[in-house]
């Protein structure tokens, strides 16, 4: 989807990282509110892509980016 290699994959981990940085965000604002099942719902899927980004998944984890 983007050449260029390497940037890609920084590219990559910065916009996951920031989508994980604003859900967290998001969940802390819902949670005020008392709205706990949007709060939570992208957290564990960018916390995901960005593990398998950094190659922090375990051995016979599927891997979406490898």
């Amino acid at each position: 989807m983007f050449p260029g290699g390497e940037s890609t994959t920084t590219s990559l981990i910065f916009i996951w990282g920031l989508i994980f940085l604003c859900s967290v965000r998001g969940c802390y604002r819902n949670f005020q509110t008392g709205d706990k099942a949007w709060g939570t719902a992208l957290i564990p899927a960018s916390a995901y892509f960005l593990a398998d980004l950094l190659n922090l998944l375990p051995p016979g984890a599927p891997h979406i980016f490898m």
